[in-house]
């Protein structure tokens, strides 16, 4: 009977092909002949074989995954040793990981970030549940199948929250996992529970709606020291369209304080249920505060607040019930965890410590009632306010024009700009969330360039984004405006309006393509109108060809780049090549030939020689198929033989081979496979003497 695959693990799992390489051990696509599943089947690096602590690592994440029996996690079925090293066998799941995901979609849509969220603190929560804190919760370690499904993977260095009799692989003061989503007390080496894991999800939520982690740097320590120093930036000040409820449930999971987060992975997952049930809007608790404060009550808000200017929309959800069993005497500051987001550092998790919080069955006539009762001391209160402040203000009784400077308007003053450069005032407008449109007029008393006029005038409050028209002088009616840093259309309008024909030429430079970097006149010169003003407009930077230095050293493709104006970056890419010999240069970025700017940063790609391909396992297998299997890993095999007792096993299989299984080899390399022949019977000739019946001679 001929066999199926080069290499099978304990007379079980049968190899059919590699589909990953992890930071410590391959994995490889099995077939479980026993039950006829695919499994995946993760192989310890045979250098890291005969290292106790890898081995630990390598065993308790087999001892620790096999407990968990989840939807959402990779489930372990079997491990043991085998040629030298040691395996895991787990579930295949047939999909992608969320990195890979995220690299060809980009980020995701909410909803389903938070769907994945929750998938994975219900992953979480079990484990946490059973003592184990999974220490590297990252894209990587979420896989998607091509059904949906969420699974959590790897508890490769997860430890027991419980410490048990044996020492830890990962002890206060060690660091294991992934920088980039490090919790603040991983970074710095601190005990870890289940709240680490959480902060690691805030950074893979983050990074789902953004596209990008909340921190990065070119090191994983600078990374690391960013998890502990910096605060990560908002969600909506890098311009990501996310509801506020869903905005402050990851900045949360993000606070530098474990006790700032949620308590368990339950208390998240039930805050994105609320969320893809609908509630997309923090409630709005300044209302609930102001009556509480009315009532000289004391409200104890422990979840984040959205920034002042954020609406607040109506939802199905109920406001926050504020804890009023907490005396006055013993209110708290609150500690900013993010810029807009705060929580009370004394008790984050108290009653009503979630963003939403259901109402009580069999409550709603009585809650609509205190509602409406307190929506209407609350407008009482207001008015009577309201009425005190026109009062003090020497108010006429109602008949006065509308308070224009309510905050709740959100509208901008208008800046005093009269008097400024018109680059100078651009400036200042944006700065206002203004927008601007720019008039020259001719003026014999203002300097060229200075606002005049502008409309609206200063001190009037407008919404963001209105216009300000902005007169600027010219000069006098025969001076010449200066132009340069205008675009070409921009400079073209200002003087035909002034009377002047233009000529334009065109020059490379630094400049972005369609900037007007010369003149001619020069501003302020004498000329009357009808005469022509030459100004040359940029081109862009003036590109060449990219130098081909294929083949040389890296010392003189580094001169050869030089001298032809270019940059050499001082990082190199490696590569292995079965045509560049080791240590020359393969090729750079950009390559050869393509039409760049003078100047431009390259990047050389270094050969490594030969590539390489570790080394199949064929012993025990069927010569025929130990060959083939050598030659699709681009191998040579060289078949010699070796007598074994006619009918054993071994006869036309494989009993050794060099180099071993394993070992990484360039292509190419030879492989001497041992094969079983059977010995050759030996024969034995017998002689038989038949004593004769006949009468003995005399």
């Amino acid at each position: 009977m001929s066999e199926q695959g080069p290499t099978v693990f304990n007379g079980r799992y049968e190899l059919l092909r590699h589909i990953a390489r992890g930071g410590m051990a391959d994995v490889y696509l099995a077939r479980d002949e026993t039950l006829g599943r695919e499994v995946a089947l993760k192989v310890l690096f045979p250098e890291f074989a005969n290292d106790p602590n890898f081995v630990e690592r390598f065993r308790r994440e087999a001892q620790a995954a096999a407990t968990l029996n989840h939807p959402n996690v990779v489930g372990i079925y079997d491990w043991g040793q085998e040629r030298g090293t040691y395996y895991i066998v787990m579930e295949h799941v047939s999909g992608r990981s969320m990195s890979d995901v995220l690299r060809s979609t980009g980020p995701l849509h909410p909803d389903r970030a938070a769907e994945i969220g929750s998938d994975v603190a219900a992953a979480l929560a079990l484990a946490h549940g059973a003592g184990l804190v999974h220490r590297d919760i990252k894209l990587g370690n979420i896989l998607v199948s091509d059904s949906g499904d969420v699974k959590v993977a790897d508890f490769g260095i997860a430890t027991a929250l419980v410490s048990g009799g044996e020492a830890g692989l990962t002890q206060h003061g060690s660091v294991m996992g992934t920088a980039t989503y490090f919790s603040p007390e991983q970074a710095q080496g601190k005990s870890l529970d289940g709240r680490s894991d959480l902060y690691s999800l805030g950074v893979v939520m983050y990074e789902m709606l953004a596209g990008v982690p909340p921190f990065q740097a070119e090191t994983p320590v600078a990374v690391a020291y960013k998890h502990v120093q910096e605060q990560p930036q908002s969600l909506t000040a890098r311009g990501v369209q996310v509801p506020q409820s869903l905005e402050a449930i990851t900045m949360k999971l993000l606070a530098k304080n474990p006790g700032n987060r949620y308590p368990t992975a339950d208390d998240l997952r039930s805050d994105l249920r609320r969320y893809l049930q609908g509630a997309h809007s923090l409630p709005g608790r300044a209302a609930a505060a102001a009556g509480a404060g009315a009532a000289s009550a004391t409200p104890h808000d422990a979840v984040a607040s959205p920034p002042p200017s954020a609406p607040v929309e109506a939802t199905t959800a109920q406001p926050v019930t504020p804890a009023a069993a907490v005396p006055a005497q013993q209110a708290v500051p609150m500690q900013q965890v993010h810029p807009g987001y705060t929580v009370d550092p004394q008790q984050p998790y108290s009653s009503g410590g979630y963003y939403y919080e259901e109402p009580a069955r069999g409550a709603g006539l009585w809650r609509t009632a205190a509602l409406v009762g307190s929506l209407l001391a609350l407008v009482a209160v207001l008015g009577y306010l309201l009425s005190a402040f026109i009062g003090e203000l020497g108010g006429d009784g109602g008949d006065g024009p509308a308070d224009e400077t309510d905050p709740s308007a959100e509208l901008i003053e208008i800046p005093d700009i009269v008097g400024m450069d018109v680059q100078a005032a651009r400036e200042v407008l944006l700065e206002a969330n203004l927008g601007f449109d720019v008039r020259f007029e001719s003026n014999n008393e203002v300097p060229t360039n200075e606002v005049f006029g502008q409309d609206p005038p200063s001190g009037q409050r407008v919404e963001a984004g209105e216009v300000i028209e902005l007169t600027v002088s010219s000069g006098t009616a025969d001076t010449v405006p200066n132009v340069i840093g205008e675009t070409d259309v921009s400079a073209t309008s200002i003087l035909q309006g002034l009377g002047y024909v233009i000529s334009t030429v065109t020059s490379t430079s630094p400049q972005e393509a369609g900037t007007v970097i010369n003149q001619s006149p020069a501003s302020g010169a004498a000329l009357a109108p009808g005469e022509t003003v030459e100004i040359t407009v940029s081109s862009g930077p003036e590109v060449v060809p990219m130098v081909d230095v294929e083949g040389l050293s890296v010392i003189d493709a580094v001169n050869a780049l030089r001298s032809a104006g270019f940059e050499v970056g001082s990082g190199q890419i490696e590569e292995a090549s079965e045509e560049i010999e080791e240590g020359m240069v393969i090729r750079t970025e950009p390559v050869a030939g393509s039409l760049v700017p003078a100047g431009t940063q390259v990047t050389l790609v270094v050969s490594t020689g030969l590539p390489t391909v570790s080394v199949p396992a064929v012993t025990q297998v069927f010569a025929d198929t130990a060959i083939q299997s050598l030659r699709n890993s681009l191998l040579e095999p060289i078949v010699q033989y070796e007598q074994v007792p006619a009918g054993s096993a071994n006869v036309g299989r494989v009993i050794a081979q060099l180099p071993e299984a394993f070992v990484e080899v360039e292509v190419g390399s030879e492989v001497i496979i041992t094969v079983g022949e059977a010995a050759p019977e030996t024969t034995t000739t017998t002689t038989i003497v038949t004593p004769s019946t006949a009468p003995p001679e005399d």
